[in-house]
This record gives C-alpha cells, structure tokens and sequence, in this order.
C-alpha cells in the first residue's frame, strides 16, 4: 500500500510538472524524428511497452525499465516510413552503476528535395532553384536503476539535431537541442507492472535563424500483466498517452504477446488501427518483425524489421 500511494503521488508531481511546462503558445505538438517508434516489438504490440520496457529499446520507451536489463544488448532496425523518408535506429544497453546505462540514435532522413519558387519559364513552369535533403537526428543517453524492491526509476537526456543541406533559400537552415524524460517502473507482483514516463518534459530546438520551437510534454501511463494460457506465457499491455495542451484528446492502445518455445506471436490495436508482429529467439539473437498500419506515419502500411543481439 505504501508504494502505490508514493507511486501515485510521484505521477501527480509529474502531472504538475508537465502542466508546468505546456505552453499553449507552442508550435508543435511532437518532435518530428520521435514520432514513428522504435522496435518491432513494441510496435507489433501497439506501442503498449511503457509498463514492459525490458529491452534495449527502453531508452526511448521508458528509461526506469533499464532496471531489468542483466547482460549487454545492442538492437537495430532501419525502415522506409514513405516514398521520401529514411528511418535509422540502432541502440545498445547494459548494465552499470547497480542500474543500467543506454545510447541510442534515431534518423529521420529525406534525400532529393526540389526547392521551387515563384520564377516560371516560358511554359509557365516553375524553374527549380535546387536539390536539398533534410536529416533529423536524435541521440539519446539514458540510465535506470531500481531504488527500492519492484520500483525503478530512470531519464533519457536527447540532443536533437536537424539540417537541410543544399537548401538555397534557408537561412540558419540547421537547427539544434535538447529534451529530457524521466519515467517510473513497479512491479507489485511477477504478473502486475505499472509504468509512467513524460516525453520532452523539458525541451527546446533552437534554428540557426534565431527561432526558438518547443513542444508541449507527453505524459504516457502503461500496465501489462503476465499470465498463461495453455502453459505459455501471455503478457497483456495497455498504455494511455495524452499532450500536455489545451483542445487534444488522449490515446489509448493495446497490446498482446504470446511466447512459446522461441517464437513470439503478437498483436495491437493503434490509432484505430491492427498491428501485428511475430518474433524468432536463437541463443543470443533475436529477429522481430512487425507490420504496423498506421496511417499517421506513412501514406502506405509499414513493415519493421529489428535486429538483436545479447552476451
């Protein structure tokens, strides 16, 4: 009883330290190169990995899972979010400190952009001023350590990073930052495990014009639960996320993951839409493989392919 009123009393501190931070005068709402994910697991899951987090994905999905991480883990994964967009991902964990330590990068790349203007030529074309690509980066640092029994605690500090070569017309076409998130993991039980975490609790992305963006925190609550179902271990997880801004409504997804004898069958539900993904174990490797339709990411449906390896 006494950790679930500390932990309820910590989410509260953090409800009042995003609402603290939101600024409605903000720009965006995400930062663009975090929004499609990270690991096929968790995204054949739906996304719903905030209470899981036991990878070395748990940078990015909730750094206080690093709690659980016992050997090195190294996870790659690179897709094609559109025509246009390049995904790159890789990140390594293990263990340090009596908790353990993360780095991960994320990319978000698009090559051969034509910049056009306002000059047509005598076919009342518009004349191309060039080609530019843009590339946005963020890399991420992230320790999580258990502080007392079943309950962990963990940040993720990102440096953000953004440029478009070839751009004729940028002016400070580049653009760096930075954004922290701190997250929470319990487990009362083997079965039970409660997550929270708050995205860009504290961020800023400054452009060499001198503009200064913001985005308005994310907090994200998750649960799973561990049981059986003919002898094999079937975890269920759900996560509630909602912007710390006036006018949007929250998000709630699904996940499910059935384990046998070194395979997983998994399932979600995103965006009102399916995900779905399945995964091989082999000693120390590790090959997931999810399909995620979810039309806020790309025109098409998209197929993701992770890599892992541990020792």
């Amino acid at each position: 009883m006494k950790k679930l009123v500390f932990f309820t009393l910590l989410c509260q501190l953090f409800f009042v330290g995003v609402h603290s931070f939101a600024d409605t005068g903000q720009a965006g709402l995400e930062i663009d190169v975090l929004k499609a994910g990270v690991g096929a697991r968790p995204l054949g899951m739906g996304s719903a990995f905030t209470a899981i987090a036991d990878t070395a994905d748990s940078p990015y999905w909730n750094p206080a899972g690093l709690s659980q991480i016992r050997q090195h883990e190294i996870t790659t994964m690179q897709t094609k979010l559109s025509t246009d967009a390049d995904h790159y991902y890789i990140s390594y964990v293990q263990p340090f400190l009596g908790g353990a330590i993360g780095v991960s990068w994320v990319q978000v790349g698009m090559g051969d952009i034509y910049e056009t203007g306002t000059t047509t030529d005598e076919y009342n074309e518009v004349i191309p001023l060039g080609v530019f690509s843009y590339f946005s980066n963020a890399y991420m640092v992230a320790y999580g350590r258990e502080l007392f029994p079943g309950f962990s605690f963990g940040l993720t500090a990102k440096y953000l990073q953004a440029d478009m070569p070839g751009l004729v017309s940028a002016e400070g076409g580049s653009a760096h930052g930075h954004s922290i998130t701190p997250g929470v993991l319990w487990k009362p039980s083997n079965q039970l495990s409660l997550g929270f975490k708050i995205d860009e609790l504290a961020n800023s992305q400054q452009w060499g014009t001198g503009t200064e963006e913001q985005v308005p925190p994310k907090y994200r609550l998750g649960i799973s639960y561990l049981t059986q179902i003919m002898g094999y271990p079937l975890r269920l997880a759900g996560d509630y996320s909602q912007i710390a801004k006036d006018g949007y409504i929250g998000e709630a997804v699904l996940g499910a993951e059935l384990k046998t004898d070194g395979i997983s069958i998994r399932l979600g539900i995103i965006d009102s839409a399916v995900t779905a993904g399945v995964g091989f174990t082999d000693n120390h490797v590790s090959v997931d493989y999810a399909y995620v339709n979810q039309m806020s990411l790309s025109r098409d449906n998209v197929h993701r392919i992770s890599l892992t390896g541990r020792w």
